[in-house]
């Protein structure tokens, strides 16, 4: 059934388009802040400290010590549970 005034059958006056387009003018202001955010974070942390491996001693960025930590502990996360699951098939399997 057609509807005169241009609505769309849904009752609201909106257009399916116009939900698209707010829910990227959202992702749009939420990675501008995660941007900002992240400027933020890496002009706060610029300062140089030491930084102890097993064998030897370095100054880096403090910025590139937490990114560094940070992917370690992803990499072992995602370690663990790729772990988890071959030993749940394998028990799965017997």
């Amino acid at each position: 059934m057609a509807n005169p005034e241009g609505m769309s059958s849904h009752g609201s006056g909106r257009s399916p388009g116009h939900k698209r387009e707010t829910r990227e003018i959202v992702r749009i202001v939420v990675a501008g802040l995660a941007v900002i955010l992240l400027i933020a974070f890496v002009l706060d942390n610029s300062q140089t400290v030491k930084v102890g491996f097993v064998f030897f001693n370095t100054q880096l960025s403090l910025i590139w010590v937490l990114l560094i930590a940070a992917l370690l502990g992803a990499g072992a996360d995602r370690l663990f549970i790729l772990v988890r699951r071959r030993r749940k098939a394998a028990a799965d399997r017997a």
